[in-house]
């Protein structure tokens, strides 16, 4: 016996379907009620399903739709998550993009970042810098460089104590000295060192190609005749002068370290143990400073990445936390 015919049912009204109707989303429906079922109208061409319903495009984005939770607006494109919340592009670089530390505008995609937590667009990145803290320059400060007796350009942080030709004054032997002493040597009598204080440019002209950068330089003079030495003397010692006063001592303390390998006659010995020693000799002496620019002169030398100075500092500095000055001494042939 065969089952008595049912006419087709509509799917939007549940009317039985009398005529012409049409077939979507594996439904039956009256043309009337196949429509959008956000506004309502009729729906042709492509469509959205959810639900059972189908949806105009558009309608469907501003029903359900991803929504910034600032403006509330229907997100569209690309977007930001914020403390797990969705942010359309507009309102994340109006209130939660890091910012150009010189220009201001936001910072998308990369960047430059430095150790005092600065960040800047690419293009920015050799802006203005504290010649101690290596800290960039705020805008304000862009005037300092026309301030300063040597050309050296201070943040306003580094700038109160930096040395000139008052405070250098108080740096003779005895500081040498004392500096010594943190590794347990003595600098010894001796002749006093001068010492003076020189633009970084007239410093850059007299320093060697692996000196670049160090701020400083102990001239000796080696006097000999028929190959035989008469006569060996420490002319001075020149530092950049301008700069902070914790930079300052960091750098005289490294060229008190040159004094006394050129008076223990090493000063031929390969570079990477002589700059390594000097710098060794810094570390110690900032290591005895607790100020932020101490510790962040420190933080540079352990990141140094120059193979004399950086490498040459490592090398000397983990024989030194292995076995003490002796050991020092030992890589020095002493």
């Amino acid at each position: 016996m065969k089952a008595p015919f049912r006419s087709p049912v509509c799917h939007g009204c549940n009317a039985v379907l009398a005529g012409p109707f049409i077939q979507a989303l594996g439904f039956s429906w009256h043309a009337a009620c196949w429509c959008c079922g956000s506004c309502g109208k009729g729906l042709e061409g492509p469509f959205v399903e959810r639900g059972g319903r189908g949806y105009h495009a558009d309608c469907y984005e501003a029903k359900f739709g991803l929504r910034c939770r600032i403006c509330q607006e229907v997100i569209r494109g690309t977007y930001h998550q914020h403390e797990g919340q969705p942010i359309c592009e507009r309102d994340y670089q109006a209130r939660f993009a890091p910012r150009c530390y010189y220009c201001d505008e936001p910072l998308l995609g990369t960047f430059k970042i430095n150790a005092h937590g600065q960040k800047a667009c690419p293009r920015h990145d050799q802006g203005v810098r504290c010649a101690s803290c290596d800290r960039w320059l705020e805008r304000q400060e862009w005037r300092l460089p026309a301030l300063t007796t040597y050309g050296t350009v201070l943040c306003r942080q580094c700038q109160p104590g930096a040395i000139g030709e008052q405070e250098v004054r108080a740096y003779d032997n005895t500081f040498g000295a004392r500096v010594l002493q943190e590794v347990g040597l003595e600098l010894g009598a001796g002749a006093p060192v001068p010492i003076r204080l020189d633009t970084a440019a007239a410093v850059e002209a007299l320093e060697g190609p692996l000196d670049k950068g160090v701020h400083g330089l102990t001239q000796t003079h080696v006097t000999s005749r028929q190959g035989v030495v008469t006569a060996r003397t420490i002319q001075g010692i020149v530092v950049v002068g301008g700069l902070a006063r914790d930079h300052f001592e960091g750098i005289l303390a490294h060229e008190f370290g040159h004094v006394w390998l050129f008076r223990k006659q090493l000063e031929m010995l390969p570079p990477i143990l002589l700059e390594g020693f000097c710098e060794l000799v810094r570390y110690r002496w900032l290591a005895r400073v607790p100020s932020p620019l101490a510790l962040d002169l420190q933080r540079r030398m352990r990141e140094n990445s120059a193979p004399i100075y950086g490498d040459g500092f490592r090398q000397m500095k983990g024989i030194w936390d292995q076995a003490g000055i002796r050991g020092v001494l030992n890589s020095l042939g002493l």
